[in-house]
């Protein structure tokens, strides 16, 4: 693997000179070092960037690499070379990066970069990260509404040294987006004909603030590898490609799965000891106040466990389920607000059966639990068989509840702005487990009273 050559090659620094690292790095993937890079230490990685052969090669570097790297090299590296390369960078990508900084470091890089790359730059600032705007990029192939076939394609001949693009825009006077055509759209009409005559006839686009999930929506349904991104006047401001889509998705998806295990948002892997422990405590802090509300409980239902202490043998299997079915439900509706699927027509819809699905399950493993503890409860644990009806009656209500609460919590946190991904992690599954215990410890404590 080129980090484990790579390292060796440091251990061996005093046999070998800055020539010979040179050489073996640029024998090796600059992607995979790259991504990889967390693992060595500062004055490591910066000595990699520095031996890259070509600033192409650096600029990927910088935005493949974890963002603890990436402003471990800028904050090392000369402020007018770091400007400089972000100004040979695509601008979507060097925002990515820029937005990363401080509000002073942004300033004091971008007043370092060209004027018109700059001045684009703080345009795709201002908006989210994750929406259509922020992910845009402002270059695209704009067609006026008159121009000709024939002119079209000689333009397309001149530009020998780009790559052809597949999708052309035309716009009217004021830049308001009329349709599109693809390359060969152009290549079967004929030289006279004007771009206003052979667009397709409906255009899918995306507004500038659309979220990244909604972009991704439309470009599978219409199999498109790219969308226009318009204002609220039909203004297109540039184009959404795939590949920034799918990157943004990973991050979105990596982001929600750490969030739901209560662990750092970004780049895990790549944290140092101390910053993992800082990123994950305040989580474990939650299961151990949870802890303590149910050893609170478990207090107060004292008299009735001593008394009925097979009551205890059932408590994992309660909150066990009741905790899995409310994960269950709060994941489905997490995973469908962000692919789109779910929307503000159908949320009601998708709630409901989501409830129904969770309190049925209840009553099957509750009904099947709470029969088996009825028969044997006297036979094998010499209880009163009531214990079937605690175990069963405990199951379908605390079920019932966690289910409920599943899948109203992405709703309840998405109204509170807050990343409803959270509702499928450690605060969730503390709070099934206490309603769950008590619910369960309640039922046994009515149950048993009658007796």
């Amino acid at each position: 693997m080129p980090i484990e050559l790579i390292t060796e090659a440091f251990k061996n620094l005093d046999f070998q000179s800055d020539e010979d690292l040179k050489k073996i790095i640029a024998d090796l993937d600059h992607f995979e070092i790259a991504r990889r890079l967390h693992e060595l230490s500062q004055e490591h990685k910066l000595k990699v960037f520095y031996l890259l052969d070509n600033d192409k090669k650096r600029q990927n570097f910088l935005y493949e690499t974890d963002m603890d790297s990436r402003q471990e090299i800028q904050e090392n590296i000369d402020q007018d070379y770091f400007a400089a390369l972000l100004d040979e960078m695509p601008e979507d990508e060097a925002t990515d990066i820029i937005q990363e900084l401080s509000g002073e470091a942004q300033e004091e890089i971008l007043s370092k970069m060209e004027v018109k790359d700059a001045e684009i730059i703080k345009d795709l600032i201002r908006y989210g990260e994750e929406t259509a705007g922020g992910l845009m990029t402002p270059h695209f192939n704009k067609v006026f509404f008159e121009d000709r076939a024939g002119d079209i394609f000689t333009k397309i001949r001149r530009e020998t040294n780009k790559e052809i693009p597949p999708y052309f825009y035309v716009v009217d006077d004021k830049d308001r987006l009329m349709g599109f055509f693809k390359l060969k759209d152009l290549m079967n009409i004929q030289t006279s004909a004007l771009a206003n005559e052979f667009i397709r006839p409906s255009t899918p686009k995306v507004d500038i603030n659309d979220p990244c999930e909604r972009v991704a929506q439309i470009m599978g349904q219409e199999n498109l590898s790219s969308l226009p991104v318009v204002d609220n006047n039909n203004i297109i401001q540039g184009i959404i490609t795939f590949d920034d889509v799918i990157r943004s998705m990973q991050d979105s998806a990596s982001e929600d799965i750490y969030t739901m295990v209560g662990t750092s948002k970004v780049d895990p892997f790549a944290k140092k000891i101390g910053n993992k422990i800082i990123a994950r405590a305040p989580w474990l802090f939650t299961t151990f106040v949870g802890g303590l509300v149910s050893a609170w409980i478990l207090g107060n239902y004292q008299a009735t466990l001593a008394d009925f202490a097979a009551v205890i043998f059932f408590i994992p299997f309660v909150i066990g389920l009741a905790g899995n079915i409310g994960i269950q439900g709060a994941t489905v509706i997490v995973r469908g607000l962000a692919t789109g699927d779910i929307q503000k027509e159908n949320l009601a819809m998708v709630i409901k059966s989501e409830v129904s699905v969770g309190i049925l399950n209840g009553v099957i493993f509750g009904s099947l639990c709470g029969s088996l503890v009825h028969l044997t409860a006297e036979t094998y644990l010499n209880i009163d068989p009531v214990l079937g009806w605690v175990v069963g009656t405990g199951i379908i209500l605390a079920v019932s509840i966690a289910s409920l609460l599943g899948s109203l919590a992405p709703i309840i946190f998405i109204n509170l702005r807050i990343d409803p991904a959270i509702s499928t992690g450690p605060i969730i599954l503390v709070i099934n487990d206490i309603i769950g215990l008590a619910i369960y410890l309640a039922t046994a404590a009515y149950f048993f009273a009658q007796i």
